[in-house]
């Protein structure tokens, strides 16, 4: 039976890519839907494949004998094995994901969709193996026609022709792709731009004088962007605090700077910093400037946390740098979170030490996922942080960040990477849960500063090393309790199923993957104090907070 070109495939490429599409549905570190196990398995086998065709290319070259029974039966042996072997292992999948599932406190899974799983598979695969045979037949095209330039019978002709040929293929592709990319992110910045600047009618307007935008503000309602405009309408007012916590309490303070607001870092640091003054912000009990996701976003638990906590007796001061989501500012203009954060600090801290310090305000920090990485960076070393803030909570620290990595480097020995103890920095600790969090003593140091890093949470641990390398946190004896005891580490396939846990990092319930719900609200106890409130009043502002339907995506 003779087939079209096109749908021929190579025995090799297709052993090693079945194989490692079996390796692909074992768990990883967050549950995986149907459909995004079908893309993990459709780039599992698109690299198996690959594989497998040089290794099944080199043993044909060594290996003179053929056979024409396989190449009569040998799809068909193939296809019955895969089969009876996809039933089985979506059997031992489904009961993976499931323990994934208990682990992040989700519902279990009656079944794996098996057909969802094979269907994008086969599409991704397909999809990849074509773009693989486009750039093999530009290969062998440029060096069929090197050779005839240069003459077959010149010496090292093929030689030079192939050499040839890979350099141009290289490099067209490389500028090729630059250029993808380039002009995709031209285009997408235009378009989040777009999304910054536009208004939502839902939006209220603010009507307190305590607020940025609102009656009196040095800054423009419609200059603050979509994110700002968010974060300035939500939260609690002093009545909604008191209603929840039964205690007395006064309007929180929100400030936020917008990037159309002032048209440099330093401008808009100095606008803020008069927008505290605006509103007598040095009256307050607790000044917290908290890192901004890429586009500006916030997690509102955290900061609602600590008003309710607080009683309103809280000033927040932000300033936006850029609206592009944090992956894009990881990537291609990092700078912009570093320069942006380094300016607001560097401004509220000038004027925050001009105060009386008897009275001034608490001074302190918090950052969630790229926020967190944004508001390290401000500070050079470890000394440097604790010198220069009342004290601090960073949440899912980005992995990479230099001075969480500095930190977990002066680990007492017999700690482990997933929850180091630094007993040469008593101020910093670090919290894998919220139960950690809770049992923390008073023996803690001041300034008290709060990592809370899950053990499951990609963010925080995955790094593109992790393709080719076994990580600390997979090995004997570092594992977090929050890891699958089923997780284990393979070459290129533990890469491609994290970048799905990437995925899902914010898609799972609070003190699991991404997302510190408690945990946050429980470290600004410890950190700032509990605002006179008991055990049933905590409750109560935690039953709220646990109401909040947004989850913390990494892609903002």
């Amino acid at each position: 039976m003779s087939y079209p070109r096109w749908a021929r495939l190579d025995y090799g490429g297709v052993l090693v890519g079945l194989v490692l599409v079996g390796v692909s549905m074992t768990p990883s570190m967050l549950p995986r839907p149907a459909h995004y196990q079908g893309i993990v398995s459709g780039f599992a086998f698109a690299t198996g494949y690959a594989i497998g065709m040089a290794l099944w290319k080199l043993v044909r070259t060594a290996v003179r004998w053929r056979s024409d029974w396989l190449t009569k039966y040998g799809w068909i042996i193939i296809g019955a094995v895969w089969l009876a072997a996809f039933i089985v292992l979506l059997q031992y999948a489904t009961l993976w994901q499931n323990g994934v599932r208990t682990t992040v406190g989700m519902e279990t899974l009656a079944g794996y969709e098996g057909w969802l799983i094979l269907l994008v598979a086969v599409a991704v695969a397909a999809v990849l193996i074509a773009i693989g045979r486009g750039i093999a037949k530009t290969f062998w095209a440029i060096a069929a026609k090197a050779r005839s330039l240069l003459g077959e019978k010149r010496r090292h002709g093929g030689a030079i022709a192939v050499a040839g040929a890979v350099a141009a293929v290289v490099v067209g592709f490389t500028l090729a792709f630059i250029a993808l990319v380039a002009s995709t992110v031209l285009f997408l910045d235009s378009r989040w731009d777009a999304r910054n600047a536009a208004m939502d009618p839902e939006t209220p307007v603010p009507t307190s004088p305590f607020i940025s935008g609102g009656p009196g503000s040095y800054v423009s309602w419609e200059d603050v962007g979509s994110k700002g405009r968010s974060i300035l309408a939500a939260g609690p007012t002093a009545e909604r605090i008191a209603e929840v916590t039964g205690a007395p309490a006064i309007d929180p303070i929100r400030i936020y700077v917008g990037l159309k607001s002032a048209p440099t870092h330093a401008e808009r640091a100095a606008l803020a910093v008069k927008e505290l003054e605006r509103v007598q912000a040095q009256d307050r009990a607790i000044l917290v400037m908290p890192g901004l996701t890429g586009t500006g976003w916030l997690e509102p638990q955290a900061i609602d946390a600590l008003e309710y906590l607080h009683g309103g007796n809280t000033a927040m001061v932000a300033a936006q740098y850029s609206t592009s989501p944090s992956w894009v500012d990881s990537m291609f203009h990092p700078e912009q979170s570093i320069e942006g954060t380094t300016a607001l600090y560097t401004a509220v801290r000038a004027w925050w030490e001009a105060l009386p310090v008897a009275t001034r305000p608490q001074l302190v920090v918090y950052g969630l996922s790229l926020g967190a990485q944004a508001v390290q960076d401000v500070f050079a070393t470890p000394e440097a942080l604790i010198a220069g803030v009342d004290g601090a909570v960073f949440a899912g620290t980005p992995s990479g960040s230099v001075l969480d990595e500095t930190l977990r480097a002066q680990r007492d020995p017999g700690t482990t990477a997933v929850d180091p103890v630094l007993s040469s920095v008593p101020q910093v600790r670090y919290f894998s849960d919220a139960g950690e969090v809770a049992a923390a003593g008073p023996e803690w140091t001041e300034p008290r500063i709060a990592f809370l890093e899950h053990g499951n949470d990609p963010v925080v641990w995955v790094n593109w090393s992790i393709f080719y390398r076994k990580p600390e946190w997979l090995s004997a004896g570092q594992r977090s309790d929050a890891i699958s005891p089923d997780m284990h580490y393979i070459p290129i396939v533990t890469g491609l199923q994290s970048l799905a846990d990437m995925a899902m990092a914010g898609e799972v319930p609070d003190d699991a993957g991404h997302k510190y719900g408690d945990s946050t609200l429980l470290a600004w106890v410890a950190v700032t104090g509990d605002g006179g409130l008991d055990a049933a009043q905590l409750e109560r502002v935690r039953a709220v907070l646990a109401t909040y339907d947004e989850a913390p995506p990494i892609s903002r």
